[in-house]
């Protein structure tokens, strides 16, 4: 590995690291402001208040060490701690959430005369069954999100492309976050896939959480290998892969993986498909070497034919048709993954024009942000769902 390569990985970790520093100073204003309200309902040395401390005491200094130990790429025997550590983390922002949406209920109340007065008397016994009420429901919430993390969504699209297109059945899936998803749960939907008959299956990038060395030895090559459409699985990385150095190490013992899971990887590349269609694969932006533009990646395309294209952030979208995309898919937001997330997504993207999730027509080239199969962080998918996307090009 080359000097600059290794400046840019360290590069890498340091933006990590200051990524992470974020994340905790976050997290840890969330915890003291909920223990902080635990404790003007329990004061003293009531049991709940003492129990309420040490539980967010004990949890946070193990979130916080797990979290800063992602920098090393410990593999796959340390999966289970970030599990554990995350779904720690969503408890903690649905129980902040609800502890400050009740707060926001007392200062509308203030200002309310005869709510006020109602109140008063009653306010200590309303905060601590609120209290019982939000721990119970957040419970409920995390064992409901962590089934229904394990059941996506079969999503249809037919598109209409102004050229001669091929017959075929196309699933698309993305951001499958192989790790935090068991090996269990992907066969099954490698089963899902394979039953029904795909003529190709497209990968959008984050694959993968775990360390590439650590994908056999926990299963999940065999998995994916079982997948078997007609004319084949192709893939891109996205920017999990750069953080376990898949895309910008020449290791190769990544593309002998590869092709023992029979998937084609198109890094930069396009490539000519059954004679039928073209698709062309994007970089992630987070990879140490400089990407292709789009107009390099697909200048020498035959226009005669279908092109498809897979990127796996939509940040590029509405350039794509200049450079004659017929389709676009992308992945990497995950519909937001957890409500409030997904509504904060539709917001940004009225103020800054991105598509964050689901179809879009930009200029005539049909683009598709997928939600993904699994998702990032804890397995856990509250007000979203995950998705295996099928799609039917038809000549228009």
């Amino acid at each position: 590995m080359t000097f600059p390569v290794i400046g840019e990985i360290l590069t890498e970790m340091l933006i990590r690291f200051f990524h992470y520093t974020l994340v905790t100073c976050a997290y840890l204003l969330a915890v003291i402001y909920v223990l902080f309200r635990m404790m003007q309902i329990f004061p003293g040395r009531s049991r709940w208040g003492k129990a309420a401390i040490w539980l967010g005491a004990v949890m946070s200094v193990f979130f916080i060490v797990t979290l800063f130990l992602r920098l090393f790429n410990l593999g796959g025997w340390f999966i289970p701690f970030e599990n554990v550590a995350y779904i720690w983390m969503t408890f903690v922002f649905y129980v902040f959430l609800l502890t400050l949406l009740f707060t926001l209920f007392r200062v509308v109340s203030n200002w309310i005369k005869p709510l006020r007065g109602w109140l008063a008397p009653r306010m200590l016994s309303i905060q601590r069954g609120y209290a019982l009420f939000t721990f119970l429901f957040v419970c409920a919430l995390l064992v409901y999100g962590l089934y229904h993390f394990t059941q996506p969504k079969v999503k249809e699209l037919t598109l209409e492309i102004d050229k001669p297109v091929p017959e075929w059945k196309i699933v698309v899936v993305s951001d499958m976050h192989l790790g935090t998803m068991s090996a269990d749960v992907m066969r099954r939907h490698v089963d899902t896939i394979n039953a029904m008959k795909p003529d190709l299956v497209l990968m959008v990038g984050d694959q993968f959480v775990v360390n590439w060395r650590d994908i056999s030895p926990m299963g999940y090559a065999n998995v994916l290998r079982r997948l078997h459409p007609k004319y084949g699985v192709y893939a891109v990385h996205g920017n999990h892969e750069s953080y376990h150095e898949i895309s910008y190490n020449n290791d190769p013992r990544v593309a002998q993986l590869f092709k023992y899971m029979k998937i084609k990887l198109l890094n930069d590349t396009a490539v000519v498909v059954g004679d039928s269609l073209v698709l062309a694969g994007r970089a992630d932006t987070s990879r140490v070497y400089p990407r292709k533009s789009l107009g390099e990646l697909v200048a020498d395309v035959p226009d005669s034919l279908p092109l498809i294209l897979l990127d796996h952030r939509p940040d590029n979208m509405r350039v794509a048709h200049q450079y004659g995309v017929d389709v676009q898919f992308s992945g990497h937001t995950h519909n937001g993954q957890l409500f409030p997330m997904n509504v904060k997504q539709r917001l940004e993207g009225l103020v800054n024009g991105k598509h964050y999730y689901g179809y879009k027509n930009m200029g005539g080239t049909h683009c598709y942000v997928t939600a993904g199969l699994g998702g990032s962080g804890a397995p856990v998918r509250v007000g979203t769902s995950g998705e295996i996307v099928v799609v039917k090009l038809k000549q228009k």
